[in-house]
């Protein structure tokens, strides 16, 4: 008997059946990719709200991020006070701060950089998930490979590393450059130059990732790709050239000028330097949980895996601690070039031929249960076991430091501890406590400073000995904070 007009007991023909399991199978993946950022984004802006409101959030890049985008907001420039008052440019070249000020002028708060760059990890895994679709095709492993590896990387511990930094601009950057591959993968022009831009404008060191791209662009985007694939290695390039004179240009006398934290041929650290820079464990420990999170796909393309030599040892040979060990922001620049190499190797693990022929389907989403292990063992955003505990449990301050200070005047200059002065940024003189204030500065002291969490009353002690020498007055003492005015105020 003919099965050709046979329904089932819903009255539906088979098409209609295939077309609807299809329709529900395809909204698995995003909703699992829905659910997993909106966590990722509530959690990782929940700690670090935690160290805002408990002033354990460090001025850099903080609270010297937050002054630039309140300058850029107010129509001030690119001063930092931070950088004794050089042009920002001069440090690095973020175009990016510049939407972000829009943001700014609507609500002028250190919350607004936090909530970006906690937007910008948390999008990583729809990016990741669209860019590895674009690499494996339509093999029947591939939506449930690519959302496996996919969502778990904001909870990465290379993930929790950017996000325990705060904010710096370049954590909106992987989930970009990813989104500009797909874009190229599948041949959207403008969108794929709009993300590029975008994403060199986060630092001007995401020019050997915009060079990645264009190269994966030119090998897997198709012929009708390839000379935009070579225009974007080609601007990468030209953005380099001209990042490095503007950075050269502007940097005069800057305390961090530029690209120098990559420049470590220029000053050898001593005999045995380069033994002593290779041989640090705690890079290779992030690159071995990289590896491993990524199920090792990077591998299977070694030529492709080659390319995250260059900034890995640019950052192993820095003379900057955290950029040598791959901490904070710094670990991003070595994770796009692994992304990228295991969409790769992906693509060629399901080329094979001996590949089983049964269809795993959501049983592949188990690959991501390495990735989730390490970010728990080795995370640094809590609940995970290499988080600094104490860093976000300490007791809301921040009414208490704002009423303190509301008797400083809004023009005024002002020197404070690490974790108060980022809420003191909104203005054009603010500093960290040290002992070169000028007379006509405000000084902010927090007797529980989170810098010296080993005994902060008699770490502060020495400074207000110095502040009733100094021919300041004393305006507030609530019992944590005082308030001392110019000298001769």
């Amino acid at each position: 008997m003919s099965t050709a007009g046979a329904v089932d007991r819903r009255g539906l023909a088979p098409a209609e059946v295939k077309a609807r399991t299809t329709g529900t199978i395809g909204a698995v993946p995003w909703l699992v990719l829905g659910a997993g950022s909106v966590t990722a984004f509530a959690w990782i802006l929940h700690t670090q709200l935690q160290r805002l409101y408990g002033l354990t959030a460090p001025v850099w890049d903080l609270g010297q991020g937050q002054q630039v985008l309140w300058s850029l907001a107010n129509g001030l420039g690119w001063a930092s006070s931070y950088e004794y008052g050089k042009n920002f440019f001069g440090i690095h070249i973020e175009p990016v701060f510049l939407p972000i000020a829009g943001l700014e002028r609507i609500w002028p708060s250190p919350v607004v950089p936090l909530v970006v760059s906690a937007a910008g990890l948390a999008a990583t895994a729809p990016a990741a998930y669209l860019m590895f679709r674009a690499f494996m095709g339509e093999h029947p492993w591939a939506r449930w490979l690519a959302l496996g590896l996919a969502a778990p990387i904001p909870f990465w511990a290379a993930t929790q590393e950017a996000g325990s930094d705060q904010f710096h601009p370049e954590n909106l950057a992987p989930a970009l450059a990813m989104l500009a591959t797909w874009a190229g993968l599948r041949q959207r022009r403008v969108l794929f130059y709009v993300l590029i831009v975008c994403t060199l404008c986060c630092k001007e060191d995401q020019t050997y990732t915009a060079f990645i791209i264009g190269l994966l662009v030119v090998r897997f985007g198709g012929e009708r790709m390839k000379a935009h694939g070579r225009r974007v290695m080609m601007l990468a390039a030209s953005w380099l050239v001209i990042g490095v004179a503007l950075l050269a240009k502007l940097a005069a006398g800057a305390a961090t000028p530029g690209l120098i934290y990559y420049w470590w041929m220029l000053k050898w650290g001593g005999q045995n330097y380069f033994l002593l820079a290779i041989s640090r464990p705690d890079p290779w420990l992030v690159m071995a949980g990289l590896l491993v999170g990524l199920l090792g796909l990077p591998l299977l393309a070694p030529r492709w895996l080659l390319l995250v030599v260059p900034p890995l040892a640019a950052s192993l040979l820095s003379d900057h601690d955290p950029m040598e060990r791959l901490q904070v922001h710094y670990v991003l620049i070595v994770m796009f070039p692994l992304i990228m190499a295991a969409g790769v190797g992906a693509r060629r693990l399901l080329e094979r031929k001996d590949l089983p022929t049964i269809r795993p389907a959501p049983a592949l989403m188990l690959v991501a249960a390495p990735a989730l292990l390490i970010g728990f063992l080795a995370g640094r955003l809590p609940p995970a076991l290499g988080a600094e505990q104490w860093l976000y449990n300490q007791p809301s301050a921040a009414d208490q430091l704002l009423a303190a200070t509301s008797v400083i005047p809004a023009g005024a200059p002002v020197w404070a501890d690490d974790g108060a002065a980022v809420w003191l940024s909104n203005r054009v003189h603010v500093g960290i406590l040290y002992n070169n204030s000028g007379p006509d500065s405000y000084i902010v002291i927090d007797r529980d400073a989170y810098a010296y969490r080993g005994d902060p009353v008699a770490g502060r002690a020495t400074v207000i000995a110095q502040m009733q020498q100094s021919g300041r007055r004393l305006l507030v003492d609530d019992g944590r904070f005082q308030v001392w005015g110019p000298v001769g105020g």
